[in-house]
């Protein structure tokens, strides 16, 4: 409905269910206690279980990777790091980009 909204360009959109969060209530209501089983034989008593992602620290990456370039050390970073950066900064890169290609567009995008 959204989607036919503004390819129609009309003002009114309705508001519609989000039908791609997970029913926690019903999984916990069918599966709560076979999960609680599950976790207690495999976690430790004292193990926290995360309930959230950890996000990425574009700001960490983009510190760590002007350090590096001011230094000259560049080509010591990690390909995560410079992934990272360049999310971070909005390089485009390809999925499959290599070392050298991401040093290669750090360096264009920094000099």
């Amino acid at each position: 409905k959204a989607l036919e909204a503004i390819a129609l360009e009309k003002d009114n959109v309705e508001d519609t269910e989000d039908r791609t969060k997970p029913d926690v209530e019903n999984i916990d209501k069918r599966a709560g206690e076979l999960m609680s089983d599950f976790n207690s034989q495999v976690f430790p008593p004292d193990y926290d279980i995360p309930t959230e992602c950890k996000k990425p620290d574009y700001k960490k990456a983009i510190t760590l990777v002007q350090n590096k370039y001011r230094e000259g050390t560049l080509s010591k970073i990690s390909v995560a790091d410079l992934r990272l950066y360049c999310k971070g900064v909005r390089i485009k890169i390809a999925s499959n980009a290599k070392k050298a290609e991401l040093l290669e567009a750090v360096q264009k995008f920094l000099g």
